[in-house]
């Protein structure tokens, strides 16, 4: 009998610490999160290379003791304006040359860096970042009468979504977005209660089906980020109040990858024109 509860004892010890640990790691990982949903840089460590068409540099400060910075892409005679959210890794001296693929078509850019990256600063929240985002886009594209487009890449097709459904635009573009940062949550930790732990929730899901303009997704079958099925949620949802919503799949496209891809580069084009 006393063996058999010195074994129990062992067990209950077992999977008193077991409880612990994954309490443990929950803690850390709620805290923690940040790094795992943004990976900015804050010093200029790309290339020197200088972008081969005039620019604008430009410093907003923003409510909420922010300062963002953004870089405004110019061409002669613009077809219209594009609003370029980036993604989660970098800072804009990295994402600027995105900014000038799109500039060459024959549109003014503008791409910022979020609170944390590159020159920007401020103290993070989703709904801060969302506040940034707006005053942004109406600081900037006030001084246009053109077409306005909003694009979004990965993390910056959250920003791009929300911002679509709560400001006037011609065209949205989502280059491999996601359909919320919940099922990403489960995705990478499927192990963690993640609805009770994320404090980033991103619900593009809710945010698309408030658009009313032209859509267009883009994403690649070899996505290993941001799985291809999750962007196929996105669509779905855009499809329930949005006629004018459309996705084009880059076989074997990856998450970084898919401007080397011609139907890529030709769709792009055709849609922004």
């Amino acid at each position: 009998m006393r063996i058999c509860l010195m074994g129990l004892t062992v067990i209950l010890n077992i999977v008193l610490m077991a409880l612990l640990i994954y309490v443990g790691v929950c803690i850390v990982y709620y805290f923690i999160q940040e790094k795992f949903v943004f990976v900015p840089v804050h010093a200029d460590n790309f290339s020197k290379r200088k972008l081969s068409v005039p620019y604008e540099e430009i410093l907003l400060d923003v409510p909420n003791d922010g300062q963002i910075h953004g870089m405004l892409l110019k061409t002669s005679n613009p077809e219209g304006v594009v609003f370029y959210l980036h993604g989660n890794t970098g800072n804009i001296k990295r994402w600027r040359y995105k900014a000038e693929d799109i500039c060459k078509l024959g549109f003014d850019v503008f791409v910022l860096d979020y609170r944390g990256y590159g020159e920007s600063r401020g103290k993070r929240s989703e709904a801060i970042m969302h506040r940034d985002v707006e005053y942004c886009y109406d600081s900037i594209l006030s001084r246009y009468t053109i077409p306005k487009i909003i694009y979004g890449r990965s993390l910056g097709c959250a920003f791009a979504t929300r911002l679509a459904s709560r400001r006037e635009a011609d065209k949205v573009v989502l280059e491999t977005p996601f359909n919320n940062m919940l099922e990403i949550g489960r995705y990478y930790l499927p192990f963690l209660p993640i609805k009770f732990l994320l404090r980033y929730r991103f619900r593009s899901d809710i945010y698309i089906k408030q658009i009313k303009c032209p859509i267009h997704i883009f994403h690649g079958t070899n996505d290993i980020i941001v799985p291809y099925a999750s962007a196929q949620k996105l669509f779905n949802n855009a499809k329930l109040n949005n006629g004018q919503v459309s996705f084009t799949t880059i076989k074997r496209g990856n998450h970084s990858n898919l401007k080397k891809f011609k139907l890529f580069r030709t769709r792009l084009a055709e849609f922004l024109y």
